[in-house]
């Protein structure tokens, strides 16, 4: 009888030892962004965030850019939306890096399928990733831009009320 006891705890620890161990089906695992400061720079320099109560930028993926300057309804999968926060006016002291990821469709269609992050300046050290209820709870107010404030931020690029006027021009030659 003990011998059977303790070949069922030898067993449960170690499948406990393996489950912990093995990769986890979690895209929030495996993410990083070291290339983050090459994408499309929408803002051209450093605005301020009420939400954020810091400065920021705000950089866009290929995937993003034409959505977020025409203000679509919905963003493709694979949008990536870089906001580096600055505790200063200049830009000059960065304070995090925030991220966005369109992810397929079941991510977490409650919220539009967004994973959120919160990085280093590399874009490589995580200090928060995925369902961010912060994140989620404040862009919940924009859904009906696929939880982006891309409306507001285009009216604040243009200074009026529509984007009409703004025209964006990928840096020359640079592959964003």
């Amino acid at each position: 009888m003990k011998r059977r006891i303790t070949i069922a705890i030898l067993i449960t620890i170690i499948i406990a030892i393996t489950m912990y161990c093995l990769p986890q089906e979690r895209a929030e695992r495996i993410m990083a962004f070291p290339k983050w400061k090459e994408t499309y720079n929408l803002t051209k320099g450093v605005m301020e965030s009420d939400a954020h109560n810091a400065y920021v930028e705000i950089l866009l993926n290929k995937k993003a850019v034409d959505a977020y300057v025409e203000i679509k309804p919905v963003f493709p999968v694979g949008s990536e939306v870089f906001k580096p926060l600055y505790s200063d006016a200049e830009g000059k002291e960065f304070a995090r890096l925030v991220i966005m990821v369109k992810m397929e469709e079941g991510y977490d269609s409650d919220n539009g399928d967004w994973w959120y992050g919160v990085y280093d300046e590399s874009g490589t050290e995580m200090a928060y990733e995925g369902r961010i209820p912060e994140c989620i709870s404040c862009h919940a107010m924009a859904k009906e831009t696929d939880y982006l404030f891309a409306r507001s931020v285009m009216k604040k690029l243009n200074g009026i009320d529509t984007n009409e006027f703004f025209e964006y021009e990928p840096d020359d030659g640079e592959d964003y």
